[in-house]
């Protein structure tokens, strides 16, 4: 079995190539897309930075290579894009898949490409669809304060990660818990279902699909400036989770002529109260929410002065 693997250089992507290129399937490429700016519409072929005899291991090394590395070590052809069509669906074509796996992609993929591969192409979605589609499902679980969460692996369509259901799994999403752990979680369990999908295929089985549920599916954009802010109405438990949640973002706490940028979230007690909005210690916050009192670090350059008694 022919795979063309596409993915992303963050973690995510990371566990499915590496479970896929255990498998005993052909990889044939790895597509990762370009960055931001101009580069064309062609495709460019990624080559393995020249190693130094110099060089030394890294004692703290990533724990997970990035997808590049992973294809470099295999020697998988790495290609990078900036669009799925013109030269770079050519060269797809050329590549003449089986399959076709999806582990993020900015890019939809236009309908020739969705016909190519004799197995079809798919997506592993870190959410429980059809809830949750869109480009940053972790961190709108965050925002919600969901308390379950999983990954889908399903078919991709012409819609927008609205194709059948090949298999999920479900967790539950504790109080606290990081988003780059949840993504590790997702990554993991994500890989798993794909090694099953693929070693099904290999033996001449068909792959479940389970149509999804129009009426239960929901769809949010990336995020803007308003999505990162908390407002003090909030339960102290939602503010801590989608703090804990969405860590990598740049959230703030408004609090009407004040707002604080978070940097790390502490602590929370739905009991505890203030005997005013916040109060500010260096850099360490407490707030009142509704109900319940946070504690937080804050950015330096987000520090104000503490209202008082009757802030």
């Amino acid at each position: 079995m022919r795979i063309i693997f596409v993915g992303m250089l963050g973690y995510f992507s990371g566990p499915p190539l590496k479970m896929v290129s255990m498998t005993g399937a052909e990889v044939t490429a790895v597509i990762v897309p370009a960055p931001a700016g101009p580069h064309g519409d062609g495709p460019r072929r990624l080559e393995p930075p020249a190693s130094s005899p110099f060089d030394l291991p890294v004692l703290n090394a990533p724990v997970e290579q990035n997808i590049l590395a992973l294809a470099w070590e295999r020697q998988i052809p790495a290609w990078r894009v900036s669009t799925l069509k013109g030269e770079s669906l050519s060269l797809l074509v050329h590549l003449r898949p089986d399959l076709i796996v999806v582990a993020c992609c900015p890019y939809r993929f236009p309908q020739t490409l969705l016909d190519l591969p004799k197995y079809g192409c798919l997506n592993l979605h870190p959410s429980l669809l059809p809830a949750y589609r869109g480009p940053e499902p972790l961190f709108w679980q965050a925002r919600h304060d969901a308390r379950e969460a999983g990954v889908t692996l399903h078919f991709l369509d012409a819609g927008l990660d609205s194709g059948d259901i090949v298999a999920q799994t479900r967790f539950e999403r504790p109080d606290g818990l990081g988003g780059a752990a949840l993504e590790q979680q997702c990554a993991e369990a994500g890989a798993a279902l794909l090694a099953t999908a693929v070693a099904q295929l290999q033996a001449g089985k068909p792959l479940p699909r389970r149509p999804q549920i129009e009426q239960q599916a929901s769809y949010y954009p990336l995020p803007g400036p308003a999505d990162f802010i908390i407002p003090p109405t909030w339960p102290a438990r939602r503010a801590f989770n989608f703090l804990r949640g969405a860590e990598s973002w740049p959230l703030r706490i408004d609090l009407g002529p004040v707002s604080f940028e978070i940097r790390q979230a502490k602590s929370y007690s739905d009991r505890q109260s203030l005997d005013r909005p916040y109060r500010l210690l260096g850099d360490d916050l407490w707030v009142q929410f509704q109900p319940g009192v946070l504690h937080a670090k804050i950015n330096p350059q987000s520090k104000c002065p503490d209202p008082g008694p009757f802030g």
